[in-house]
């Protein structure tokens, strides 16, 4: 069965399914990369690094225009943690025109330079620091992807040794796997 016979069938165009399906991809990516980059910043004295640069409590955001889709990451320290309140505009903001322009980037069939450059997305906010956070985004992707897909998602390809990298990648991907676990919870919290 087809996704336009299945979209005729429940009454949805094909148009509608790929749109929700590209909405809940994009959604589901904003979400882990924002994890992606807390465990990068963690693990990665090279990120670490680079977050010197940003006034400490700069906000960083992705978004899609016309929707609630956003992704909002904070520097705190030599860190980035998550921001759980999506209101208001952030210190720097990354904006995608169109779901399908989000899609396309998020599932690496158009690199960053190509999107800039055919308009997909703006970016609101300092030049030098979107470009330190490129610099962020371009060593965790560099670090996590395999090379093939780093090939299509960058520019080029972070000079990683493979020692660093396979170190980098178990650091980072313990990060993220730990963001999923819900803490704790105290004695004094369960009364």
């Amino acid at each position: 069965m087809t996704a336009s016979s299945l979209g005729a069938e429940r009454g949805v165009s094909a148009a509608a399914l790929v749109y929700k399906s590209q909405r809940a991809y994009v959604a589901m990516m904003f979400d882990v990369l924002g994890r992606l980059l807390v465990a990068g910043s963690a693990a990665d004295p090279v990120i670490q690094r680079e977050l010197t640069g940003f006034p400490e409590g700069y906000t960083i955001g992705f978004a899609v225009l016309g929707e609630r889709l956003a992704l909002r990451i904070a520097r705190v320290g030599d860190r980035f943690v998550p921001v759980a309140e999506r209101s208001g505009r952030p210190d720097l903001e990354i904006v995608f025109k169109h779901v399908a322009h989000a899609f396309a980037l998020l599932s690496f069939q158009e690199s960053t330079p190509t999107a800039y450059a055919n308009d997909r997305m703006v970016s609101h906010g300092d030049v030098g620091l979107s470009m330190r956070f490129t610099r962020c985004l371009d060593r965790v992707q560099g670090v996590m992807l395999p090379d093939p897909i780093a090939a299509m998602a960058l520019k080029s390809l972070p000079n990683i040794p493979l020692g660093e990298r396979l170190r980098l990648m178990t650091r980072i991907a313990g990060g993220l796997v730990q963001s999923f676990i819900p803490p704790a919870r105290t004695r004094s919290q369960r009364a």
